[in-house]
């Protein structure tokens, strides 16, 4: 978020700059070009002066070198621009790529922590429905162990009413047994 914010900055900063550039530049253009043109004017009426008082020549001669100065300042700006507008372009280069390389990451981050979510919920649906098909069996056994001791109960309410009833009848043969053979 911090580069985006300063790779817009910058656009914006280049884009101030290279329009101050060329504001500035166009202005001095304008300037020479009609400075240029006094200059032909009056070399032109000079032309056609014969005579030409030393006044006018050294008002010239200042004046040309004004031009000159002029000239050389415009050259200088113009040089100046130019070499700020090619620090831009070289800084603005690696600030791009690794703004492009940032959001690539950030994409592959992404695509890679929805795949690990995916894969966790799939992980988790399944322990889910294994779960669940546990829970069915064991609660089909608990059911099916109680119908059993409930008829283990009964069968061995049966027993034992048959060995009580067995015993109730064998209890007198016993006694008759274990009695004849008690000498008298």
């Amino acid at each position: 978020m911090r580069l985006r914010r300063a790779v817009k900055e910058f656009d914006n900063a280049w884009h101030d700059a290279t329009n101050n550039v060329v504001s500035t530049a166009d202005a001095r253009k304008r300037l020479f070009e009609e400075l240029l043109w006094e200059h032909r004017d009056l070399a032109e009426a000079h032309s056609h002066c014969q005579a030409v008082p030393e006044a006018s020549i050294e008002a010239l001669k200042n004046q040309l070198s004004n031009l000159q100065a002029e000239k050389e300042q415009l050259i200088q700006d113009h040089r100046k621009a130019l070499d700020a507008r090619e620090i831009v372009s070289r800084a603005q280069g690696p600030a791009i790529s690794a703004g492009l390389r940032h959001d690539q990451e950030l994409k592959d981050a992404k695509a890679a922590t929805e795949a690990k979510l995916s894969e966790v919920l799939e992980d988790s649906t399944n322990s889910s429905a294994v779960l669940r098909a546990e829970l069915v069996e064991t609660s089909k056994a608990r059911k099916a162990a109680k119908v059993q001791v409930a008829r283990l109960n009964a069968e061995q309410k049966e027993y034992d009413q048959l060995v009580m009833q067995t015993d109730a009848l064998a209890l007198p043969f016993a006694t008759a047994v274990i009695l004849s053979g008690i000498p008298d």
